[in-house]
């Protein structure tokens, strides 16, 4: 049985109000819910129609494209994983925001006391650790060097990035990730999250769009030579790596200025053309001594 990500937010709301003040009377509270018995015996068939009904039956409201694909095995299979795999320090994990708000849910439900909920927003799952489905989306593309499409915002860009998943027709499903390719996910990640905390202080606007420019250029200038395992053993990206990025980043924010003509560079940087013109352009060399790069 599936239930939808609203009916059990307000359920849980419920539980946990209880849970806290005992003395409040739910009796006369109802939670309204639409049972549909699915007859299907074809898993892929069966979510493609989950999904359909999700997206029709809000159809009225404004439903995002990344709140309909939270069955998705691929998110089911990233939620499992994150919960299974611990960081190197064998006490924190990375979360993934597999339904909105489930990460509140977390807390919630496990932080039962002060401490406990301190120790797992200082500890275990602080929020820097954790990761949405577009967040996902976002640095994955950036990394398989689609700036262009990261720079069409968050839901236009996980829409993409779904496109990315789906097998073509015929052809068995998509593997879905195993340990191995769940921590090359997670390096990736912290590289694009420590090079945005770098860029953000560095330009005035469209930090955003450098950020997924410069990872995009790092994939396709060094990318077969990086070595994703050290990032996830130190959960961090080195002083040399970082001056790399601080060096790189003036360069190509030149660049995306410089060949817009014009145009408002949020909007330039959504262009294949844009991705062409900043992957041909030249660079300062790469730094020596990046322990990074192989």
């Amino acid at each position: 049985m599936r239930l939808s990500g609203a009916f059990l937010l307000r359920y849980l709301h419920l539980y946990f109000t209880k849970k806290r003040s005992p003395e409040i009377d739910l009796r006369r509270v109802r939670v309204p819910a639409k049972v549909i018995i699915l007859r299907s015996q074809d898993a892929v068939n069966e979510e493609a129609l989950i999904s359909d009904i999700s997206k029709y039956a809000n159809s009225q409201n404004s439903v995002k494209q990344s709140d309909l694909s939270a069955n998705n095995p691929f998110h089911v299979e990233m939620e499992k994983l994150a919960l299974s795999t611990y960081c190197p320090d064998g006490v924190g994990r990375w979360f993934y925001e597999r339904a909105a708000g489930s990460y509140s849910t977390m807390l919630a439900r496990e932080g039962v006391t002060p401490a406990r909920l301190k120790h797992l927003k200082e500890v275990v799952t602080p929020p820097s650790r954790k990761i949405t489905k577009t967040d996902l989306a976002k640095y994955l593309n950036a990394w398989d060097r689609k700036p262009d499409l990261v720079s069409l915002g968050s839901q236009k860009n996980f829409e993409r990035f779904m496109d990315s998943l789906k097998a073509p027709e015929g052809q068995p499903p998509m593997p879905l990730p195993d340990v191995v390719i769940y921590k090359v996910m997670i390096a990736k990640a912290i590289l694009f999250k420590k090079t945005h905390a770098l860029i953000r202080p560095m330009f005035p606007a469209f930090q955003g769009n450098v950020v997924a420019y410069l990872i995009a250029v790092v994939a396709d200038r060094v990318g077969s030579t990086v070595n994703f395992e050290r990032i996830w053993i130190n959960q961090d990206i080195s002083p040399a790596l970082r001056s790399q990025l601080q060096a790189w980043a003036p360069e190509i924010n030149a660049v995306l200025h410089r060949s817009s003509d014009g145009k408002m560079i949020s909007e330039w940087a959504k262009k294949p053309d844009c991705w062409n013109t900043v992957r041909l352009a030249t660079y300062s060399p790469i730094h020596e001594g990046i322990p990074e790069l192989r």
